[in-house]
């Protein structure tokens, strides 16, 4: 690609995380709109939560199959294209039963333009040492269409007076202009760099190929690491409005604008955490976040000031920030580059962990503890220390990396010697 073909590429791409974030974010505020309008109880409501993530779980793996035959621009376009008309449908015929139907066919296209958005980003700089940071700063306009997506709702409903679902058309706008760009933009062919370069022709992966992938040990750390990520940013952010709303007695409008500020902190931090992990290694900074994560989760839930607990939960945006580009590209990085879109559809196949969390979470608080708080401190507990566990496992398989790189390194200059000692023998 020349650069005015990779500028037009960056520019798509961020567009991608910005439409589909917004999109994905804005159910955990509309939540308590959909409980009153479809007279539903909290658990009930979920499944509109559900839906949507139910699609990552089922489709991912097909699709990342799928995108190896189709190319990357055929699953950009019905991507996008999917998640434009689930929109619309929502929008005309807002019902529970609707919400479903339009939820799950949004996440199908969503789950389509993550698995391609999040590998298209290695075509941008051909670096692979730069991959985390560049997916981590790319995903900066995922926080901005999360914290976009509240106070677009705020702006239509409060300062409008239009109903919750004009959301929907706008997502359906922005879903065909993402269309209609990607149609006009050069998209490359999935692996397509590195076979360029070498002057090689990129080996498909067999379906022997795909389930050895999904059995192997270490694909099953970072898949499960993926699932039990989002599902914690979506459990937290899904209930945040519900804990301040029950707890603090925030009205529901006050509430969606913290659920905005924790969505626009995560962007803070994914923008700094950009520069951060240029100077900290991945592992030791998914250690450090996940511990500030579950301090400040602690914090949120047992502080009994409405405005400091918000706080504190914003904060969790923040250090959420780096996790999922992290997690992402550690995995990425680990196997060979042909199967780089099963390893994404494999690593989105594990995002329906944002449907099971926040119903976990509900369970737990209705079933079983009968408080909010300590139903989100038991899934935050399992959840930070499980991501923290995965930045130490790879902290590990680096030092063994060294290790054996520099053992390498040891036996080759010490049979070049050998060698060279065996010549001169020879000689005399």
């Amino acid at each position: 690609m020349n650069n005015k073909q990779r500028l037009q590429l960056l520019i798509l791409l961020l567009l991608n995380y910005f439409t589909f974030a917004l999109i994905t974010n804005i159910p955990g505020a509309l939540f308590p709109f959909w409980k009153a309008d479809f007279n539903l109880d909290d658990s009930t409501i979920r499944f509109l939560g559900f839906a949507f993530f139910l699609a990552y779980g089922l489709t991912s793996l097909p699709q990342g199959i799928l995108i190896d035959k189709v190319g990357s621009k055929t699953a950009f376009i019905y991507g996008s294209a999917l998640m434009a008309i689930g929109s619309l449908a929502f929008a005309f015929f807002p019902s529970f039963l609707m919400g479903l139907f339009s939820l799950f066919t949004i996440g199908i296209g969503v789950t389509a333009l993550q698995i391609v958005g999040n590998l298209l980003v290695k075509e941008v700089d051909e670096d692979p040492a730069k991959y985390s940071s560049n997916l981590t700063m790319s995903q900066v306009f995922c926080g901005i269409g999360g914290f976009s997506g509240p106070w677009l709702i705020a702006l239509l409903k409060d300062k409008l007076g239009w109903d919750w679902s004009a959301v929907y058309f706008v997502a359906a706008f922005l879903g065909l202009a993402l269309c209609v760009f990607a149609v006009f933009t050069f998209i490359p062919s999935n692996n397509s760099s590195a076979a360029q370069v070498k002057g090689e022709e990129v080996k498909k992966p067999s379906l022997s190929d795909y389930l050895s992938l999904a059995r192997n040990p270490l694909m099953l750390l970072f898949a499960f690491g993926i699932f039990i990520y989002v599902g914690i940013e979506v459990g937290i952010a899904n209930w945040i409005s519900t804990f301040l709303v029950d707890q603090h007695k925030f009205t529901v409008t006050t509430a969606g604008i913290i659920v905005s500020l924790y969505w626009a902190l995560q962007s803070v931090g994914r923008f700094t955490g950009g520069f951060v992990l240029k100077v900290l290694d991945t592992p030791k900074a998914l250690i450090v976040y996940s511990s500030a994560c579950l301090g400040l989760l602690v914090f949120a839930c047992l502080i009994p000031s409405g405005n400091i607990s918000s706080a504190a939960f914003i904060g969790i945006g923040f250090f959420t920030s780096i996790m999922f580009p992290s997690i992402f590209s550690l995995a990425v990085n680990s196997f060979d580059k042909s199967k780089e879109s099963t390893v994404a559809g494999i690593l989105c196949t594990a995002i329906i962990g944002g449907a099971v969390t926040q119903l976990l979470i509900g369970f737990i608080d209705q079933k079983l503890t009968h408080s909010l708080a300590l139903s989100l401190i038991i899934n935050g507990v399992i959840s930070f220390a499980y991501i923290a566990f995965i930045g130490f496992r790879s902290l590990k398989n680096n030092s063994l990396s060294i290790e054996n790189k520099v053992n390498s390194d040891h036996s080759k200059t010490e049979n070049h010697l050998n060698s060279n000692l065996n010549r001169e023998e020879a000689l005399v």
